[in-house]
């Protein structure tokens, strides 16, 4: 991995930390205080999720990087701070996936099969990371890492509305079948996590 890829996940998941933990001009006393929290928790879910993008778009042989976007950046901010952090825009970048060529300059475009398998790693990944931030939940009695579970939930149900720039678009086109069941299964989730762990987050 270079070092300016290592560089855009680095700004990326500290936004989206930010984003995540902002709680209100009025509670930045809070926010200060979970930040530490939500570097790890959304540098873990974040990051895991770009990297299973990555590993199966270069599993598929073709070259592919995180880069962040700064619009993206711009309107998690902006977004996180008209709302008081009620709304959290998780697409501060992506993986960008470059086709491959052969010697011959034949370019050898992927399926949307595979374009879809690359969508749904990384919500699926974010899906287990939240079973994983549950478990530990329970078993600690730690309530903070909830927190991990929302996150990762939202991240999940957030990539997988299917428009252009996110991951649930490639899903949609791929198999319409497989989106809307892992779709309403994020909903689930997300509604499960508000009615069950709004008192922790």
């Amino acid at each position: 991995m270079e070092l300016k890829e290592v560089r855009d996940l680095a700004i990326a998941a500290i936004v989206l930390a930010f984003v995540f933990v902002y709680k209100g001009y009025d509670h930045l006393d809070i926010t200060l205080n979970l930040l530490p929290f939500g570097l790890v928790a959304v540098s873990l879910s974040f990051i895991f999720h770009e990297m299973a993008h990555r590993y199966f778009a270069r599993k598929y042989e073709h070259h592919a990087e995180f880069q962040i976007w700064p619009i993206g950046l711009a309107i998690a901010i902006g977004l996180a701070l008209i709302t008081d952090g009620a709304f959290v825009f998780a697409a501060p970048g992506a993986v960008m996936i470059f086709q491959r060529a052969d010697l011959w300059g034949n370019v050898k475009y992927m399926s949307r099969k595979q374009l879809g398998i690359v969508g749904i790693s990384g919500s699926v990944v974010n899906m287990i990371l939240a079973v994983g931030f549950t478990i530990a939940a329970l078993a600690t009695g730690w309530t903070l890492l909830y927190t991990g579970t929302f996150i990762n939930v939202w991240l999940a149900l957030f990539n997988m509305i299917p428009i252009g720039i996110l991951d649930g678009y490639k899903v949609f086109h791929w198999d319409k079948r497989i989106w809307a069941g892992f779709f309403s299964l994020c909903i689930a989730s997300l509604i499960l996590a508000l009615i069950f762990l709004t008192p922790y987050l």
